[in-house]
């Protein structure tokens, strides 16, 4: 098994409804760029994580057509809600509409994978404070919610006896790219060596990521920071990431 990471799909139907390109020549024809490198690259018994912004839609009828493309690709999906995804319902709804079971939805959870090594944690995260965007009034709750949350399924992943962990966010951990928050510390206190996380745009790819931050390496692996690649995640025969 090889294990691949993207986020910030960004889907609105075929043809798109919203497309993505009005935001630049970085995602010009994204979607098939990106069923190109998928179909190339990934085989039916890798896993691909996807971290959040799946689809533009409001409801999840509208949201279909986008899952079923996503569902259509090789390997098994691993995906989480990001902050556009109003489509996203109860976990064990999407999972009985995902058929084949190809795609796994988690919401403040961990799952193994790889036959049990690698526990793949998994939470949409939230704006840190200090952050240009970050509100005490309407962010200071789901902050420290998600913190919860956090700190509870790495405690589960410790649990699961796997040889080692990740946590994938669709919010970064980090505030404004390089301070610590209550995500920097969860990362250090319980030993993670990889996060992954989306939700980041307009940088230019390899420039501010892949970073070691206090022993977890941080990975930012939105599509247009990728250029419409799938990251294909290298882990070590000691649980650490590369």
């Amino acid at each position: 098994m090889r294990l691949f990471a993207i986020g910030d799909l960004h889907l609105s139907g075929h043809p798109p409804t919203k497309p993505m390109n009005i935001f630049g020549p970085a995602w010009e024809n994204h979607w098939d760029r990106i069923c190109t490198d998928w179909q190339h690259r990934v085989t039916e018994d890798d896993v691909v994580l996807l971290a959040g912004d799946i689809s533009w839609a409001t409801h999840l009828s509208d949201a279909m057509c986008d899952l079923d493309e996503v569902r259509a690709l090789p390997g098994k999906k691993i995906i989480i809600r990001g902050n556009h995804d109003y489509w996203w319902e109860s976990v064990s709804k999407l999972t009985r509409l995902s058929g084949d079971g190809n795609m796994t939805y988690i919401q403040d959870d961990c799952i193994a994978v790889d036959n049990g090594t690698i526990a793949v944690c998994g939470t949409r995260g939230w704006i840190c404070p200090g952050d240009l965007h970050y509100r005490e009034e309407k962010d200071a709750k789901p902050y420290r919610r998600e913190l919860l949350r956090v700190e509870r399924i790495l405690q589960k992943a410790d649990t699961l006896g796997c040889q080692t962990k990740l946590l994938l966010l669709h919010y970064p951990p980090v505030c404004d790219l390089v301070n610590p928050s209550g995500f920097t510390d969860l990362l250090e206190k319980y030993k993670v060596p990889l996060c992954i996380f989306g939700h980041l745009h307009g940088m230019k790819p390899r420039t501010m990521f892949p970073r070691m931050y206090k022993g977890t390496l941080l990975q930012l692996v939105s599509a247009d920071y990728q250029e419409c690649k799938l990251l294909e995640i290298q882990l070590n025969d000691k649980g650490g990431a590369e």
